[in-house]
Formats: C-alpha cells, structure tokens, sequence
C-alpha cells in the first residue's frame, strides 16, 4: 500500500497539506524581512534574502481570497522545490507533519477539479480531521514563475 507524508499547516482555520518531498524547509516568519517589490502580482508578498540568496514568497491569503491578516509568532514560510528553484509560501502555523495510507485519501471530485482551485490534489482524512492536500506545482505555477524572471529581467 501506498503512502504519503505531509507537512500540514493552518490558514484561516483550515488545515492544508503538501508532500514532504516537495518541501525544502520551514521558517519562522520573524526571523526576515520581507521586501516588497512594486509592480508584482498581489500572490506575492515580497522577497527575502535566505542564505544570500533571493527567495519569492507566496501569500496563500490573497491566492486563495481570504482576508489578509498581520503575521503572528507562530507564522511560518514553508519553502518549496519547485519548477527547478525555491520559492515559500507564508502560512498561519505549520501545525503537523503526518503519514496517509491511500485509504486516507480521497481524490479531488471532477466537479471542481476544473475551476480556479485546480491546485488541489485531494483531500486527507485523519481521525475527524480533513486536510486540503495542495499541489506545488500547480499553487506556484510555471506561468508565475516565468512572470517573475521576466520582471527580474526588466528591472536589472
């Protein structure tokens, strides 16, 4: 039987998940400061200098449309391999890190699958709880990406 491993954290009182192996660390949102950049798309919340190097960060907030809050203690980047670079996403609180037998996972029904919210990979359930698994290549889309190196290109 297959397995999965997930990184789980909260935003906006809900619980998300994204593979482990998609993860490349999580950071404590205090520890940098975020630098914003003028004429960005609103997903992205700044950039900080991670080991000097420039790293983007996502605001799931605005990509999902929820209400934007002030960042707590508890706020986390959880940063990510993806499209051959690393990238964060800002996060309420990682809460979690569990372990799925496919039996736990549900796929994300056809009926939403095709709407904005395409970056779902399915739901996990653990006891009572129900985690949104997320998919990182999809949240953070090669598009995006290339958005951002296109930006980059220009101002340099």
């Amino acid at each position: 039987m297959a397995s999965i491993q997930l990184v789980v954290f909260a935003l906006d009182n809900q619980e998300y998940g994204i593979d482990v192996l998609a993860v490349n660390g999580i950071l404590r949102s205090k520890k940098f400061k975020i630098q914003l950049l003028p004429g960005i798309p609103e997903e992205i919340a700044g950039i900080i200098n991670l080991r000097g190097q420039i790293k983007y960060l996502y605001n799931l907030r605005n990509k999902f449309h929820l209400m934007d809050v002030e960042m707590s203690d508890e706020s986390k980047f959880v940063m990510l391999n993806v499209h051959d670079s690393i990238a964060g996403l800002m996060v309420d609180e990682v809460t979690d890190i569990v372990k799925m037998d496919d039996i736990d996972l549900e796929q994300t029904p056809v009926s939403i699958s095709g709407f904005t919210n395409h970056y779902i990979k399915g739901i996990g359930k653990v006891d009572e709880r129900l985690i949104i698994i997320l998919d990182p290549e999809k949240i953070l889309s090669k598009e995006e990406f290339e958005g951002i190196k296109t930006t980059e290109n220009e101002a340099v």
